[in-house]
């Protein structure tokens, strides 16, 4: 069936316009108001310093067909829109196209990406559930081996299928919220459109237990009331069950209130905000991103570096600061010889370049985003200064892979890395990308998405004929001693209690233009 071609803008709010499709419910924010009011310089630095644009990419015509026209936003006191992605049986290829309006740069150099992956017959998803063994001594109803959902070939003539040929159930709505375009969606846009790629695959086949899945999207653009206001729009009127993996930057505090006054499980999500891990709705699947940097830091420890500094940014003031306390404190602050705090946007690195050479400097932790990273490394290369870098996996946009300059960094992952391309889990990501999502490309945030939406299929498969937001609940307590097949650190839930995550983190590289996995899946605690 044909379907419309679908845009959504980033250019001015009188001009916006949004287009739903089968697929994905996509909430636009209310206002303009961002941390950071340089946004044109950025995407300007970013597409000369990095070749790769901060904004736009071209869609293919997959994706620009996957939506379809449902409001527009532009009147004098606009209020939250709605469209869908996630129905329907069809391939959605989910890129949020901008509209042909806005300022479109292509890299210099395209981003390496996997060679399709072609599905074995229709393929389908293996919703089996998973129990723990006996020696484990986890109740017997619980959920998690470590086994994640994979996708296998479809089954021989005459062979029971694996799932329902088709969804038939209600409408299981699931929400995402964060700041996914502007300057942060440069880095956080591909969590979205990870999601309505694994919500197009799953309701292709068979839906979650017969459910066919909705992905609703707010983008908050970085400001908390709009967050706040977008929370209640999915609650209350898009009737959401569940929030997946926001990207609550500057208004976690807000929206676990509400979703806690709510009773609205937040599963997956950015782990920035220690609230996430103290919160009776939050259900982390990855430990806290203080925990990755600081496993990361210690590895260079113990690799001989002696005298670390920390650059992190001005614009998202509060988290950076919060994450460089976090270090100074930690087991290896007693590395850290220099701080310095800098905006994304300088347009030279040069001064605490000569300052950290002058000092001694051998190793440099960047809570920085990819582009001002790369200036970073290429500003200090110039002054014939080389240190070891560090940036988190976060922070691993799609771009990086191609960018010499960060070529050689250490990157701390929540996930495990997307260049284990042997392993199963990594395969099963692969194949469902090429056919569903094939121009988001990898990242870190691409990554921690499709790891949650592997939990969201775990606790899927054995959902009532009308599931609500306590039967994502029950669900959820139920899982214990889970890794999504490897792709995450061990996890547990518990009823009343808080969660418990291994203390690890998952080592990326870069190799050939693409992610490598220097320590394959396994973890580094």
């Amino acid at each position: 069936m044909a379907r419309d071609r679908s845009v959504l803008s980033t250019g001015t709010s009188d001009n916006r316009s949004l287009e739903d499709g089968p697929a994905m419910l996509i909430v636009p924010s209310l206002s303009r108001r961002v941390r950071c009011r340089l946004c044109t310089f950025v995407v300007t630095a970013a597409l000369v310093l990095s070749s790769a644009a901060c904004g736009t990419r071209e869609s293919d015509e997959a994706i620009l067909n996957s939506f379809k026209e449902a409001s527009s936003v532009g009147s004098a006191s606009p209020g939250p829109s709605t469209g869908t992605v996630g129905l329907g049986s069809a391939r959605a290829e989910t890129g949020l196209a901008r509209t042909p309006t806005a300022a479109v740069a292509k890299p210099a150099v395209a981003p390496a990406r996997p060679a399709p992956v072609t599905p074995d017959g229709a393929g389908s998803l293996d919703t089996t559930p998973v129990r723990t063994s006996s020696a484990s001594k986890a109740p017997s109803n619980t959920i998690g081996t470590g086994r994640a959902p994979v996708i296998r070939p479809a089954p021989a003539a005459g062979a029971a299928p694996l799932v329902r040929a088709s969804a038939e159930k209600s409408v299981v709505k699931i929400g995402t919220l964060g700041a996914f375009s502007g300057v942060i969606g440069a880095v956080t846009e591909a969590a979205p459109k990870t999601l309505a790629a694994w919500a197009a695959y799953t309701n292709a086949h068979g839906g979650l237990d017969g459910h066919p899945v909705k992905i609703v999207v707010g983008d908050d653009q970085g400001d908390p009331a709009t967050s706040l206001t977008l929370a209640k729009r999915m609650v209350e009127s898009d009737k959401v069950i569940a929030m997946a993996n926001n990207v609550l930057l500057f208004s976690y505090p807000q929206v676990e209130k509400y979703m806690r006054e709510k009773n609205i499980a937040m599963i997956g999500g950015d782990g920035i905000d220690p609230g996430w891990y103290t919160s009776p709705v939050a259900f982390p699947i990855a430990p806290a991103f203080s925990v990755q940097m600081i496993k990361g830091l210690k590895m260079l420890v113990d690799g001989g570096t002696r005298k670390l500094a920390v650059l992190y940014c001005v614009e998202i003031s509060q988290l950076c600061t919060f994450e460089k306390d976090q270090a100074a404190k930690s087991e290896v602050g007693g590395y850290i010889a220099q701080t310095y705090q800098v905006s994304i946007v300088a347009p030279s690195y040069t001064s605490q370049c000569l300052r950290m050479k002058e000092a001694g400097i051998d190793g440099v932790l960047l809570l920085l985003e990819t582009a001002s990273a790369a200036r970073v490394s290429q500003d200090c290369a110039s002054q014939g200064f080389k240190p070891k870098f560090l940036l988190l996996g976060l922070d691993a946009t799609r771009e990086m892979p191609t960018i010499p300059a960060l070529s050689a960094a250490l990157i701390p992952g929540a996930t495990a890395s997307l260049g284990a391309r042997d392993f199963p889990a990594i395969q099963a990501y692969e194949r469902v990308m090429a056919e569903y999502g094939p121009t988001i490309g990898e990242s870190g945030v691409s990554a921690l998405a499709w790891s949650t939406a592997q939990l969201l299929s775990l606790i899927g498969r054995n959902l009532p004929d009308d599931p609500g937001p306590a039967d994502i609940f029950n669900q959820l307590w139920q899982v214990k001693n889970e890794t999504l097949g490897g792709l995450t650190v061990p996890f547990s839930y518990h009823k009343g209690g808080l969660p418990d995550l291994a203390p690890c983190m998952f080592v990326w590289g870069v190799s050939n233009n693409r992610f490598s996995a220097p320590n394959g899946v396994k973890p580094s605690c």
